[in-house]
């Protein structure tokens, strides 16, 4: 396994959205009831598979209509034989009722090798806060 299929992974993942195809969606996760889900908003986490599953399903019965989701440059990914990642920035088009955005979010998946496939074990997608201490960014020129 190298960190190049777990890329690709995300990649189908991605796609599945895109269709709304909800059993693939869901085959993508580990049915433990201690995944997390860190969404881009507005709940703060998900957590275990049901949950994530109903999420899903409402997702893909909702008027949210991705039109395109990729890595805006080729992520980070790292793998042994039981874990993996894969982080990076994601760039997004939606369409919701009729309006379309576009947007970007810090996304990272976290994988576990459950013998038959790879399965995301944890999933975090956010957006940097704008300025959560009150001094700016502390990084100095």
């Amino acid at each position: 396994m190298n960190q190049r299929h777990l890329i690709e992974i995300t990649r189908e993942h991605f796609r599945s959205v895109i269709d709304k195809n909800l059993s693939s969606i869901l085959n993508a996760y580990s049915k433990s009831e201690n995944l997390l889900v860190f969404v881009e908003g507005p709940r703060w986490m998900t957590v275990g598979y049901q949950a994530v599953a109903k999420g899903w399903r409402d997702f893909c019965s909702s008027s949210i209509n991705l039109r395109s989701c990729d890595w805006i440059d080729e992520p980070e990914a790292e793998c042994n034989d039981l874990l993996g990642f894969v982080a990076g920035m994601v760039k997004l088009e939606v369409e919701i009722n009729g309006e379309t955005k576009y947007t970007q979010f810090r996304g990272s998946f976290v994988f576990k090798n459950e013998g038959d496939r790879w399965r995301i074990i944890h999933e975090h997608f956010s957006q940097p806060a704008a300025d959560p201490y009150g001094i700016g960014d502390w990084i100095k020129p």
